[in-house]
């Protein structure tokens, strides 16, 4: 049996753990330590046990994973996430579907302070959902704009999926994060314009809201400066090149300690569970990460990406359809795998593809985003959507996959415009000022 076949029948065993509801961590280790001792024997396997995830894990640029993740509990329990709300509602909610655009711009405000699309969605759920309810919002519409919302969160910066998508791909994290900031703007427009349609088509499904005045909006603002603050230290940092990504991490964790710190300075219970859900979801990625390591150590040894790269570069067929085919495979891959399961696994075998074809790794990586997010809320699994569903227990998992029907379309829109003009992704690291 070649190393080809080798390959095929690792990636069924791991389909097979992962059906049978082997944590993915695991799975990910025993179909990668399996496949290089049936490549390798059974010695170089335990060495790569031994070695391969400490080589993957000992990356400087990695300790940006856990500090973004800190940084995005830390803001939450500081009220970032009320205040981003309270916000956006008092500019947007007389608007049609105002209270549901508020909930996308706080999503979008919380995003910039949390790198987890899972994390943005249930947060801001507990706020939003039960304030549109109140007005007589179509329950539909209220989940499915929190769920959708909440995708934002793994592509304006800091996002954790980019970070180790450069990572993995040896390509300027610096350069990726600054990349996801329009197409986020641009997918939070959208969905504006589509809560409007929507509402104007049915003005039922989104009564008008509690009206503020000039003055009370003004005064809503100050209470964004948390949001402001962490953001552009940031995303400011990383682009005039004062720090890289991952001491721009170490800053913005560090402010949001003091904001934290300012909040709950009597009782720091909070400031502590920040810290042991970090300890948590970091455990969990991490894992993940090294789970992944030994699967891909595996792949590659098998000499699989090579070639299906060469296999691809010999199809007469325009580039653009490689790519487009590349991209579908995430939708499926969403019904057994989280976000970063799935750029673990695929990455390794696109890329070189990608690169063969011409493509800027960068474009690829935000499109890479974009697909996974499209992931995150696409039945019958959609992530996000069962996060609201923990969240609003009352709302019926059905009546959410209805509602996030309309923004799975404005989702695929917002790729068209990607993919047709690429300079949206790149306007930003084309311009950093430490190029």
């Amino acid at each position: 049996m070649g190393p080809i076949e080798i390959s095929i029948i690792g990636i069924c065993g791991l389909l097979i753990l992962l059906a049978i509801r082997v944590p993915i961590a695991f799975a990910l280790c025993i179909a990668g330590i399996v496949g290089i001792m049936a490549l390798d024997g059974w010695t170089v396997g335990i060495f790569s046990l031994g070695n391969y995830p400490f080589a993957f894990l000992k990356s400087w640029l990695l300790v940006a994973v856990p500090l973004f993740i800190l940084m995005g509990y830390l803001a939450s329990s500081a009220g970032v996430t009320t205040h981003a709300f309270t916000t956006a509602y008092r500019w947007l909610g007389e608007l049609p579907g105002g209270l549901a655009m508020a909930s996308i711009a706080a999503c979008a405000a919380f995003a910039a302070t949390s790198g987890s699309s899972v994390a943005t969605a249930g947060m801001l759920g507990a706020v939003a959902i039960p304030e549109m309810q109140k007005y007589g919002y179509d329950r539909k519409l209220a989940s499915a704009s929190v769920a959708a919302g909440g995708l934002l969160g793994i592509l304006i910066p800091p996002s954790i999926v980019l970070v180790i998508y450069g990572f993995i791909t040896r390509t300027s994290v610096a350069k990726l994060l600054l990349a996801g900031i329009l197409p986020g703007i641009l997918t939070a427009l959208t969905y504006f314009v589509g809560i409007y349609l929507m509402v104007k088509y049915r003005p039922s499904i989104a009564p008008k809201a509690m009206k503020f005045t000039w003055t009370e909006r003004i005064r809503s603002l100050p209470k964004m400066w948390g949001v402001f603050v962490l953001f552009l230290a940031v995303v400011i940092g990383i682009y005039a090149g004062i720090f890289t990504p991952t001491e721009a991490a170490a800053v913005g964790t560090f402010i949001a300690f003091l904001m934290s710190l300012l909040k709950n300075f009597r009782s720091p219970v909070n400031i502590i569970k920040a810290f042991a859900d970090t300890g948590r979801t970091t455990g969990m990625i991490l894992a993940i990460c090294v789970g992944a390591s030994l699967f891909t150590q595996f792949i590659t040894l098998s000499g699989l990406p090579d070639l299906v790269a060469e296999k691809v570069a010999s199809i007469q067929v325009a580039p653009i359809w490689i790519m487009l085919t590349m991209l579908a495979i995430y939708l499926p891959l969403g019904l057994f795998l989280d976000t970063i399961s799935m750029l673990l696994i695929t990455v390794p075998i696109f890329f070189p593809i990608v690169v063969s074809l011409g493509y800027d790794p960068i474009v690829f990586g935000i499109l890479v985003v974009k697909m996974e997010e499209i992931s995150l809320i696409t039945p019958p699994v959609g992530l996000n959507v069962y996060v609201i569903k923990g969240v609003a227990p009352e709302i019926p998992l059905s009546d959410i996959f209805i509602g996030i029907v309309p923004f799975l379309i404005m989702e695929f829109v917002v790729m068209a415009i990607l993919i047709a003009f690429p300079e949206v992704v790149m306007f930003l690291p084309n311009s950093m000022i430490a190029n």
